[in-house]
């Protein structure tokens, strides 16, 4: 069992990284109601941080707020959504990508030797929540380096895609794919970089 002691210092940013994690590993239902009754049991904490944390969720877009129904998880995403929101991931992806090819260190290569490798792993054992998580926390790692700004709004369009990760039968695609985008960051080739992310992001 959790210790309630360490489940009492979880701050709102916490409490959202750990449900965004809930999202992507499928442990929602779309339109699932959410009460922060239940969620501050959960984490030991007041209700207080649980609502600032459905605020943040509800901007980025996983969530969503409604008079008289509180907050829920957000709807699946129509096809024509999907479209405009794959343009979106990916132009802004692209620009933070590229910043990180200019800006990042070997320390950074080597943080992102190991999320490759956690994203790896996680398709060989075919763990589909390990693999959604994974894929975020791989390409969150350049869109944060490069701005933290847009990590904000990209994290709203990346989770309501991964909520749904399901275009392939196996991962061996998909593990190619993310080699290919990281040997090319690794050698700074920033045109190969976007062509093998605008061939990820579909």
């Amino acid at each position: 069992m959790d210790n309630p002691a360490l489940k009492s210092t979880l701050t709102r940013d916490e409490i959202c990284e750990i449900l965004r994690s809930d999202l992507v590993a499928g442990k929602f239902h779309y339109d699932q109601p959410l009460r922060e009754t239940t969620l501050a049991k959960r984490f030991g904490v007041s209700r207080g941080p649980i609502r600032d944390a459905f605020l943040k969720l509800s901007q980025e877009g996983s969530l969503v707020y409604e008079p008289n129904r509180g907050v829920r998880v957000q709807s699946a995403i129509a096809d024509e959504e999907r479209k405009v929101i794959i343009k979106m991931r990916l132009e802004l992806e692209k620009f933070c990508l590229l910043q990180y090819i200019n800006d990042s260190d070997q320390e950074d290569h080597e943080e992102l030797k190991i999320l490759l490798e956690r994203f790896r792993c996680a398709c060989l054992r075919d763990s589909l929540p390990g693999v959604a998580e994974s894929d975020l926390s791989l390409h969150r790692h350049w869109v944060a380096r490069a701005s933290k700004t847009l990590e904000s709004i990209w994290l709203g369009l990346a989770v309501r895609m991964l909520m749904k990760y399901s275009r392939m039968e196996t991962f061996e695609e998909s593990i190619e794919e993310h080699e290919k985008i990281v040997d090319a960051i690794m050698i700074r080739d920033s045109e190969s970089a976007i062509q093998a992310l605008a061939s990820n992001i579909i």
